[in-house]
């Protein structure tokens, strides 16, 4: 994922250090990725990547295991005796020379001699104190995971304190997809809408809006420097805001944590359920173009204590882009509201993403890229009849480099894998074949509702990428195939299309 564009920290009391059995506080510098600042435990409730092994992590991340030190698998250094071999019972039949890292424990605690020839249980059992030497001051370096075990095997939950471990502290875990945690990232809902105009902070009274928080619903009321997007599409979003969260903060969090912050998070949109929010961040009239911004959360919970979870404060973290007159991705929309948003004093007037050095350089690639696809689209060759909605092979019309930093099309793994190439990259250094497939719930013969955006221009969002219909590139394709003029036809009316018809958005090559 892209690295967080601002710094912070987050310090808790000694008693709640205490009463949970492990230190969430952490801070975060410029230039840090997620992994690096965000918890087991606060993704507990929403990925749940305590259920994962490190056996089940290391098979989806094609790592070895074997090449792997004990001490990168943060949860080790936690653990004491008594606490490892209750997350492993089976330890305690094994001698104790046969799992090195506890021999060399007692070694270097004891000063007395031990009979090395006892089981770990019946040590346990005849010196009950030794169960509580832990393995924090123990050199881990010198073993690989293999070296305790069943510790590959055994789920991350079963150990003690796992839920403050940093991500980056579970080999390979960041590089698991995120469609592949065990409770997977899924778009909630399925709305789609066009961003129809971009607004700076001299917008003032917006009333209806999509965007807001968890606590204060989706549809949160600005009264001044509303920043947003206008946007166009079906009666339920046509004509509303998606108010910037740079420029306007909603409540948010829960419990105890809820008061972190002020009890303040940008406002937004939870697309991808709890784990994190998305956020409209920097909106620039100048380009018509705005960027978006995830951001996280602390969550606190073990067994005995539940201080719940603060707002989502810590970003942002780059996603994606869009310029004026594009779809965009809102899930499921509603009409609950609480309070008026907060102003944070920030303005947008005049701001121009081009000032930030890659623009540019972007907007020539993006044009390249075009200029290449209409070349081929205007051509009478196999390679031009062989292209659909979704081309097997978008990189073959398309080689679109990311306008940001390569770690950028790691965005990718939000989302299920896609059946396609890949490579089709969004000016964000989003894969939006990826995002495409699990937009669609692998619905590529999806035929959405006649929308309008606000010059006029009227359409129907097609097949997995939710192309428009009017749009020439797509009515070209479709039209070149066969009864293709007949079937645009009907799009153009708004009538119902047969299963049969939505053939022609199908994968693969031309149905002539």
């Amino acid at each position: 994922m892209p690295t967080i564009t601002e710094s912070g920290s987050f310090q808790v009391p000694n008693n709640v250090t205490s009463e949970l059995g492990y230190d969430p506080s952490r801070s975060w510098n410029v230039g840090q990725t997620p992994e690096s600042f965000t918890m087991l435990g606060d993704f507990q409730d929403s990925f749940k990547l305590q259920e994962f092994t490190l056996l089940d992590i290391s098979q989806i991340a094609n790592s070895n295991l074997q090449e792997i030190n004990l001490s990168r698998f943060g949860v080790v250094k936690s653990q004491n005796l008594d606490s490892l071999v209750k997350a492993i019972p089976d330890l305690k039949e094994f001698p104790i020379p046969d799992v090195k890292p506890i021999y060399d424990l007692l070694l270097q605690n004891l000063s007395t001699s031990f009979n090395s020839n006892k089981t770990i249980g019946n040590l346990l059992k005849e010196s009950p104190h030794l169960s509580k030497l832990n393995f924090e001051y123990l050199d881990l370096t010198s073993y690989n995971i293999d070296s305790i075990p069943g510790l590959s095997t055994t789920p991350i939950a079963s150990f003690d304190k796992w839920q403050g471990v940093y991500i980056d502290q579970v080999p390979g875990l960041s590089d698991v997809p995120f469609s592949q945690f065990p409770n997977p990232t899924n778009p909630v809902g399925m709305e789609v809408g066009i961003v129809d105009v971009a607004f700076a902070t001299d917008e003032q009274k917006r009333n209806l809006t999509v965007s807001g928080s968890n606590k204060e619903g989706f549809a949160v009321p600005c009264e001044q420097d509303c920043a947003h997007i206008e946007l166009s599409g079906s009666p339920a979003i046509k004509g509303k805001a998606w108010i910037s969260g740079k420029y306007q903060l909603v409540k948010g969090g829960k419990g105890i944590l809820g008061s972190v912050n002020g009890g303040k998070e940008p406002t937004g949109r939870n697309l991808f359920g709890d784990a994190f929010k998305v956020a409209v961040w920097d909106v620039s009239e100048v380009d018509g173009k705005v960027s978006q911004s995830l951001f996280f959360r602390v969550c606190m919970r073990n067994n005995f204590v539940d201080l719940g979870c603060t707002p989502y404060f810590i970003g942002p973290v780059p996603f994606m882009t869009y310029r004026e007159k594009e779809a965009i991705f809102l899930g499921t929309i509603d009409s609950k509201k609480n309070e008026i948003s907060t102003p944070t004093g920030l303005k947008s007037s005049g701001f121009t993403f081009n000032n930030e050095g890659r623009g540019q350089e972007a907007e020539g690639r993006r044009k390249n890229c075009i200029n290449r696809k209409n070349e081929l689209l205007n051509s009478d060759t196999d390679e031009t009849r062989s292209l659909n909605l979704l081309p097997s092979k978008p990189s073959a019309y398309c080689p679109l480099t990311s306008a940001f930093p390569p770690e950028a099309d790691n965005l990718s793994n939000l989302i299920p894998v896609s059946k396609e190439d890949c490579k089709n990259i969004h000016l964000s250094g989003t894969n939006l074949d990826v995002l495409s497939s699990a937009l669609s719930e692998d619905n590529y013969n999806f035929v959405g509702q006649r929308v309008c955006d606000s010059s006029g221009n009227c359409g129907r969002a097609l097949g997995a990428m939710r192309l428009m219909s009017n749009r020439p590139d797509v009515r070209k394709i479709i039209a070149n195939k066969s009864g293709g003029r007949k079937f645009l036809e009907k799009l153009d009316a708004g009538e119902t299309v047969t299963s049969l018809e939505r053939t022609f958005l199908s994968i693969g090559g031309s149905t002539d």
